[in-house]
């Protein structure tokens, strides 16, 4: 059991899965910067139909599997979207332009566009993170950090090898309660088992300091800090088509950036 989503793998080749994966890294930042450059909300609306073209044409990601990853994320930024509106400081100034006015309800022309440039906002978040992390493993991606933006080896592969355990904590968790439920001590209303949650959460904590203090001693035991440079198994190399990608996002950003002046 896993409290993370299974990860999504390629189906078929494409172009994104032949570049290196710190080249759609810079390409995302690319897109998330200029979508933070400007409140209006056409910036992030173009990035977002771009990016969506982009899972569709370019990704190689099963595209069946792509709503069910989007969803929360998507959830969450109408949800944003709603109390901006509700709650902006728009409501209250009589001069503004006015669109529903329903008793103590108030919804502005301010209010409106500040609540759906933040909903885009973040579902480019969501769309580009997909196409940033979603056409490779962690694997491949700690080999890029490491080849061509010289990362720690202890940093990149220590955090991939936490990655690697977080589901781990998952199975902790119902282990503990299966222990505590096999000793008769697990709380049986909904009142109890928030006192218990404390001792629950402790026993976790002890168990991912255990385990992080093993996987510390392994990883110097194969010198990933002995200073020595490494040689490398995967390696990963920077072409024409890593550069074509970065070329391709610098030029959407700034076609997004002109729609949002010319509209």
């Amino acid at each position: 059991m896993s409290f993370l989503p299974a990860p999504l793998e390629p189906v078929r080749p494409a172009f994104l899965t032949r570049v290196a994966p710190v080249t759609r890294l810079a390409a995302g930042a690319i897109w998330l910067v200029a979508a933070l450059l400007t409140v209006d909300p056409a910036v992030p609306a173009a990035l977002l139909v771009a990016g969506l073209l982009a899972l569709v044409l370019i990704s190689g990601l099963p595209l069946g599997r792509l709503p069910a990853r989007l969803a929360p994320l998507l959830i969450a930024a109408v949800g944003i979207a709603i109390l901006t509106v509700l709650f902006h400081p728009s409501t209250g100034d009589p001069v503004a332009r006015r669109l529903v006015e329903i008793g103590p309800l108030r919804i502005t022309e301010a209010a409106l566009s500040a609540g759906l440039a933040l909903a885009l906002r973040l579902a480019v978040v969501a769309v580009t993170s997909v196409l940033v992390f979603g056409p490779s493993d962690e694997t491949r991606f700690a080999d890029s950090l490491v080849q061509q933006w010289r990362l720690s080896d202890r940093v990149a592969y220590g955090s991939l090898a936490a990655l690697r355990i977080a589901p781990q904590l998952a199975v902790d968790w119902s282990a503990t309660g299966a222990v505590r439920r096999l000793r008769g001590i697990e709380p049986g209303g909904p009142i109890d088992r928030i006192r218990t949650l404390g001792g629950r959460i402790l026993t976790l904590l002890v168990s991912s300091i255990r385990r992080a203090g093993r996987m510390a001693l392994a990883m110097d035991a194969r010198g990933f800090d002995s200073g020595v440079r490494r040689s490398r198994f995967r390696p990963i190399r920077i072409g024409q088509l890593d550069w074509l990608l970065i070329g391709g996002a610098l030029l959407v950003a700034i076609a997004a950036l002109l729609v949002g002046r010319v509209l």
